[in-house]
């Protein structure tokens, strides 16, 4: 059933949704946007007409001036805090969706200092019924903690050591919304933790 009109939600991606969700990354996509000087906009860019002036597409919500102004504030707010892309991830093959039981994969959060591991079933051309989401480091340091607990390991641990004892750690989808609690680390009850076990 499609989205009432003038409801919060629509359709993305062939699926309707009764309300999406504001996300910092959707947020900055509409502030960065040349539209707001009511520019016609072709994959980010302005398009320009013959002599180089802006094609527009309706009256402006900012001038040039504060449009600037307004990328000068994000950059100073944003320089620095972007997590630095991972080539190989500490638990890529270790960790797993509690959903679909596939691999969750990192990915980076823009304007975060910090990434996450996701359940990525969608990439897979499948469908999660409960899809997965953890900061990348704390699920990190909690595998990396109990690991050390379950086989008393000294010395760096590295992913390819975790794989050769066959540790699987399997995150299950979180509750939206809570309090300030739910900053200090992760619901440990969402996770299991097993040594010696054998993946898919």
């Amino acid at each position: 059933m499609r989205p009432v009109p003038g409801s919060t939600g629509g359709r993305r991606h062939g699926r309707d949704f009764d309300r999406f969700r504001w996300t910092a990354g959707s947020l900055s996509k509409i502030l960065r946007t040349p539209t707001l000087m009511g520019h016609r906009v072709h994959r980010g860019k302005t398009v320009r007409d013959a002599e180089g002036s802006p094609v527009l597409i309706g009256p402006p919500l900012l001038t040039e001036a504060e449009f600037q102004a307004l990328q000068d504030t994000l950059d100073a707010r944003s320089n620095g805090i972007h997590p630095q892309r991972r080539t190989t991830s500490l638990l890529i093959g270790v960790a797993h969706c509690a959903g679909c039981n596939g691999r969750m994969y990192f990915a980076t959060r823009k304007a975060y200092a910090y990434g996450d591991y996701a359940c990525r079933a969608s990439a897979r051309g499948t469908t999660c019924a409960a899809p997965a989401a953890i900061r990348a480091g704390w699920l990190d340091d909690y595998t990396v903690s109990r690991y050390r607990e379950a086989v008393a390991v000294d010395g760096e641990v590295t992913r390819e050591r975790l794989l050769r004892d066959g540790v699987r750690v399997t995150v299950a989808k979180g509750r939206s919304g809570g309090g300030p609690e739910r900053l200090a680390g992760p619901d440990t009850s969402r996770l299991t933790f097993t040594v010696g076990s054998s993946g898919p």
